[in-house]
């Protein structure tokens, strides 16, 4: 027993050791990473990084190292500008406003620990067509069962059968094969309109789920069908140009407008291993991916998303001790893992 008792200590200690040892090392000795906040410029055609070195004025460096005032990002900073009086009255030869540039100016973003971790198949509905015409909070919720998608409302927690029923016929209708895989949406009053759920049924095809004057409404996206969809996000942007971004099992990145065009973009994707950002104008939009190995940068049109320009900034190589670890931000489990050289 004695000797049991022995190796069990022992085994602790090797494994407190390979854990708190690399630890301490790459926390040492570990640098932190920063980067220029970079856009794509619709004057320069190309991407521009913000450099703030002094202190008191804009300037943008580009790809080629050319550097750039302020007139490199005047739709991102149009508010500055205009309040100096130097904002242009047209670009890309088209006039433009104020109001119009920022109606057009979206940012969306997403982490790996958002898609990763587990969500309880609840789903707060709102009302999209609000009697007060602001949205307000939700009365209603959706449950994701194994054989179906029940409505209940949550402050009596009971179930809504005249809902619930209406919402199975016209999943039946457009042959919905349960149980539902992806949820997205936004049920919150902060935004200027709702446009309930992104969902994809067990067969990956997309669908819609809204409530509007009190009735679900249901909408399938056939041109996304056969695409393998494993990744799905709401936008929900004040410019309305798209409904949601949704990524295939290639990685490969869409845009899914209002109308039902899937829009490919020639972006690739990890949403299980990489942070995205976008970063939305007028004419451009600026995507970006990062991993532990850097940035990649890919500039779209904004009028059809189509690839204009990529851009990658690899991050310097750091060493890093191997050991054993608990956590990752890549999810939020708490867990044994082996992390090599």
């Amino acid at each position: 027993m004695k000797r049991i008792g022995q190796i069990f200590l022992w085994c602790s200690i090797a494994l407190l050791a390979l854990w708190q040892i690399p630890s301490l090392l790459n926390l040492l000795t570990l640098k932190s990473i920063s980067t220029p906040f970079t856009l794509y410029s619709c004057t320069v055609h190309d991407f521009t990084a913000l450099d703030r070195g002094d202190g008191t004025a804009f300037k943008f460096i580009d790809t080629k190292g050319n550097v750039h005032g302020e007139e490199a990002q005047p739709l991102f900073y149009a508010s500055v500008l205009a309040s100096k009086g130097s904002l242009p009255d047209s670009l890309e030869g088209r006039k433009i406003s104020l109001e119009e540039i920022e109606r057009n100016q979206v940012i969306a973003s997403v982490r790996p620990k958002d898609v990763n971790k587990t969500k309880a198949p609840v789903y707060l509905l709102m009302e999209s067509v609000p009697l007060r015409l602001e949205l307000q909070d939700p009365e209603d919720a959706l449950v994701s069962r194994k054989n179906g998608i029940a409505v209940y409302n949550m402050e009596g927690n009971s179930l809504l059968t005249d809902k619930t029923a209406a919402l199975a016929a016209a999943l039946d209708s457009l042959d919905f094969a349960y149980p539902a895989k992806l949820f997205s949406g936004n049920p919150s009053h902060h935004k200027a309109y709702d446009e309930g759920y992104l969902v994809t049924d067990s067969q990956d095809r997309v669908f819609q789920i809204k409530q509007v004057d009190g009735k679900i409404r249901l909408r399938h996206f056939p041109k996304a069908d056969g695409l393998g969809v494993k990744f799905i996000q709401i936008t929900e942007f004040e410019n309305r140009a798209t409904l949601g971004m949704m990524v295939d099992g290639e990685n490969r990145l869409y845009m899914l407008t209002p109308d039902g065009e899937v829009m490919p973009t020639g972006v690739t994707y990890t949403p299980e291993k990489e942070d995205l950002l976008v970063v939305g104008d007028l004419f451009y939009y600026t995507v970006k991916t990062s991993d532990s190995d850097g940035e990649h940068f890919f500039a779209l049109k904004s009028k059809d998303f189509s690839l204009v320009a990529t851009y990658d900034r690899p991050y310097p190589k750091d060493w890093s001790f191997p050991g054993i670890y608990f956590t990752s931000s890549l999810d939020n489990w708490v867990k044994l893992r082996w992390r090599g050289i």
